[in-house]
């Protein structure tokens, strides 16, 4: 698995993946303007990550509003 391949998933599937692979998440932070809802933490999106050591990375998600959008009927 290549950490490329974690860019642009919802972070609890990245930290699925991650795991899998032998690494370890080090940390995560936002950045955007948006801040999720408490639980909603899961669903932000992974924008960077950074090999911080010997498998192990920092994660940056932002979180993206999708609610806002209206569904084509």
């Amino acid at each position: 698995m290549s950490l490329d391949e974690c860019l642009g998933l919802p972070l609890a599937e990245a930290k699925r993946l991650l795991a899998a692979g032998g690494w370890q998440i080090r940390r995560y932070s936002f950045t955007g303007p948006l801040r999720p809802l408490p639980g909603e933490e899961e669903a932000a999106r992974v924008v960077r990550l950074r090999l911080v050591g010997a498998d192990q990375v920092d994660l940056v998600v932002a979180y993206v509003n999708t609610h806002h959008q209206r569904k084509e009927v």
